[in-house]
């Protein structure tokens, strides 16, 4: 079945705006109007689009602020830049920002399909270059992750049967087998999800979500490490928080794997700090209200030099590996693609030997 490109019309001169959408519908293009910046975010923020004509000039949001955003959030959402104003420092700086084209008023419509249809061929070739290798990428992992669990099993039945280890030496072994087994069975399993998330593949199912009852419950896992290690932890969750659409299973992946961090690095009789809280912030010149998830330990906190490169992919290879206590290293990067994935941010401040605040932002009108 053949797939109908999405285009995103923004400009603020309804009459030049309908006649073009218009003339897209009329060459079979699925057309979504935006009457100017801050509409076409709402919007993207809402749909993917394969690619979005913005007018430069505009109220409220101009279409340079607004490729800003849509290149950031949307980075599989290509954009043409249209004016009447010809500027050759606005189209240096669009074309810097992202912009695939930059095309002067008024338009011919023969020249403009002619230049939207060259841009999405070359959006489309590298769609489809970017889903043959997502998924090469997935059926390598998943043969590979067959076999090891198969291999598990074996191991599993061994140690459960009446089969005779002799000595110390071989209980050890048997250990160490099982040991690397689920290293690299979690590994695998890390690289699934990111390569899921990377393609685009990953539905976020969002519904309405209370923090003060999924923080507890979350948290409530972890008792039994906090008691072995003698760390206190503090939850509080703001009366004024609201109910916001969210996928829960995959908040509740982001808010495990911080607090394990945070459990993994705190010594014994150390204090960590969960805080829920209500927050307005101002990105690209818009503000919105967000939810705040923040946690704060006492650990062993991260070099300096260490934290531009906390949410890579590729931090072990970029600073090496710092710690033993380190596993596949690919955690909080897929909860930096989960936050993502909800419009959200991602942010971490620390000093070696004062712990760390992990937080993440979720907008409150995400639906």
């Amino acid at each position: 079945m053949k797939t109908v490109p999405r285009l995103l019309v923004v400009d603020d001169e309804q009459n030049f705006r309908t006649l073009l959408a218009q003339a897209l519908e009329n060459e079979g293009f699925e057309v979504t109007q935006a009457c100017d910046g801050e509409e076409a975010v709402a919007a993207v923020r809402e749909h993917t689009y394969d690619l979005a004509l913005l007018d430069i000039r505009m109220p409220k949001l101009d279409g340079i602020e607004a490729l800003k955003i849509i290149r950031s959030e949307s980075p599989s959402t290509d954009c043409i830049m249209i004016t009447g104003h010809q500027d050759v420092q606005l189209a240096v700086e669009a074309v810097k920002l992202g912009a695939r084209e930059f095309l002067p008023k008024p338009l011919n419509i023969e020249d403009l399909m002619i230049r939207i249809n060259s841009v999405l061929r070359i959006h489309m070739a590298d769609k489809h270059i970017k889903d043959i290798q997502a998924n090469f990428t997935s059926k390598l992992l998943h043969d590979l992750l067959a076999p090891l669990r198969t291999l598990k099993s074996a191991i599993d039945y061994l140690e459960g049967s009446s089969f005779n280890m002799s000595s110390d030496q071989q209980i050890k072994i048997f250990q160490s087998i099982n040991d690397t087994i689920k290293n690299m069975d979690s590994l695998l399993n890390d690289m699934i999800d990111l390569s899921l998330f990377e393609s685009g593949r990953v539905d976020i199912e969002k519904i309405p979500t209370n923090f003060d009852e999924l923080v507890p419950v979350v948290c409530s896992r972890f008792y039994p490490q906090l008691i072995s290690k003698n760390i206190e932890i503090t939850i509080k969750v703001d009366n004024n928080v609201p109910t916001i659409p969210l996928d829960p299973g995959k908040i509740e992946q982001v808010i495990n794997n911080i607090l394990d961090n945070a459990i993994k690095y705190t010594s014994v009789g150390g204090k960590i700090n969960l805080n829920v809280s209500s927050v307005n912030l101002t990105v690209d010149q818009t503000t919105r209200e967000y939810v705040e998830v923040a946690v704060t330990d006492s650990g062993a906190g991260i070099p300096r030099a260490e934290i531009p490169f906390v949410f890579d992919k590729y931090k072990e290879f970029l600073i090496g590996k710092s710690s033993e206590k380190k596993t596949t290293g690919l955690g909080l990067a897929i909860c930096k693609s989960i936050i993502d994935a909800h419009q959200g941010r991602m942010t971490v401040e620390s000093e070696v030997g004062k712990g760390s605040t992990f937080k993440f932002y979720l907008p409150t009108d995400s639906i």
